[in-house]
């Protein structure tokens, strides 16, 4: 193929014809079969946005279980025409693609070279389709995503902001906290200009390492390592993220109460789900599905394994951002007591920030997986879904 047009301007072409053409096809498939393209998620998107447009509540909707910003910003399904939303989650599946190819270029990887693993993610049929039936997890991967861009380029306050409102927008981007504070080390030095409180605070605590040090030496004692730990940049970065998360969780209250904290976070930790036979709890809790003590024990006991798992990946891992993100990513869903296809987009997103740092080639080995995770899904039983 010709070099002039083995560029990411024409990558990003073929990827958003591929998102028009099945956006089409959906059109067409809608109003003439029985079996629908658009997701049945996109239809609770829409209802919600509708109470929204008449001044009601979006969880007024039956199993809409998210933040109220996601029926605002769907109003125009109402307003202007029906496939708005999938046009923009089509959309941002493109930003997705271009913040994997400028932080693959940050990484110091070849333009050129870094086009065949933008196209993991931009000719991925499995993420075209999923965008374009109406699901909503693409905002999410370019929140997460432009978080690490916004990280790694410096962008300290916008990078905590954006933090703020993925973890506002859908709880689980919480687990990047971990290596997101590792990662603001003593390497990555001030990225801003601190608050004269945090100056202070800074030279208090140089103070009290050095008079720690004095009296016992560099002893590794836990006053010390928390000392050493707790940087300016690293509090700056919690406090701004959290006031983002809590500005935003507080203004949603005002407007829809208990409703609010009860379907987009509550919900979620009691929930009980044996219809997502993709989740490796699947079986056990169609089993004590209808106990009513057995049944909230075993949603409640599947998250020990998930934290624990996710806390210890974080720590390990955490001199690489890319890859503790993308390993904490794999066990949260792999573990988490619900698991449909779409939330295989979550660690898809970051698959090609880490495999340069692998040995995995595309052919063979890289053939044989992707075989083998497409086999898994088409044979895994589907009786349960229905």
């Amino acid at each position: 193929m010709s070099k002039t047009w083995t560029t990411f301007s024409n990558l990003c072409i073929a990827a958003a014809l591929l998102r028009i053409i099945l956006l089409l096809y959906g059109e067409w498939q809608d109003a003439y079969l029985t079996v629908k393209y658009t997701d049945i998620d996109y239809m609770v998107f829409t209802d919600a946005a509708r109470h929204v447009t008449r001044g009601e509540s979006p969880y007024a909707r039956a199993t809409y279980r998210y933040t109220p910003l996601l029926a605002i910003l769907l109003t125009p399904n109402i307003h202007w025409f029906f496939s708005f939303g999938k046009c923009v989650f089509a959309l941002t599946d493109i930003l997705v693609g271009y913040l994997i190819h400028e932080i693959l270029v940050l990484r110091g990887m070849p333009s050129e070279k870094a086009l065949w693993l933008d196209s993991l993610w931009l000719l991925n049929p499995m993420v075209a389709n999923i965008s374009t039936r109406g699901n909503a997890e693409s905002l999410l991967a370019a929140m997460v995503l432009g978080t690490l861009y916004l990280i790694i380029t410096r962008r300290f306050y916008p990078a905590c902001a954006l933090f703020g409102l993925a973890v506002h927008f859908k709880i689980y981007p919480i687990i990047y906290a971990v290596p997101l504070l590792f990662l603001l080390d003593k390497r990555y030095g001030d990225p801003v200009e601190f608050p004269h409180m945090m100056w202070s605070y800074q030279q208090t605590r140089l103070y009290s390492i050095s008079v720690y040090d004095r009296a016992l030496g560099q002893a590794r004692g836990i006053l010390r390592q928390c000392a050493l730990f707790f940087t300016p940049s690293r509090i700056l970065f919690g406090a701004v993220s959290a006031a983002v998360f809590f500005a935003l969780t507080w203004c949603m209250y005002q407007l829809y109460g208990d409703e609010f904290l009860q379907h987009t976070y509550l919900y979620h930790i009691t929930r009980k789900d044996h219809r997502h036979n993709f989740s490796v709890w699947f079986y056990q809790m169609y089993l004590a599905f209808d106990a009513p003590v057995a049944g909230k024990l075993m949603g409640l006991l599947a998250f020990v394994p998930q934290i624990a798992l996710i806390a210890i990946a974080g720590t390990v891992f955490a001199k690489d951002i890319f890859f503790a993100c993308f390993i904490q990513t794999f066990l949260f869903v792999t573990f988490n007591k619900v698991c449909t296809s779409q939330y295989f987009m979550w660690y898809i997103c970051l698959l090609p920030l880490i495999l340069p740092s692998t040995t995995i080639r595309f052919r063979w080995k890289g053939l044989i997986l992707i075989a083998a995770w497409a086999a898994a899904q088409v044979s895994h039983p589907p009786l349960i879904l229905f």
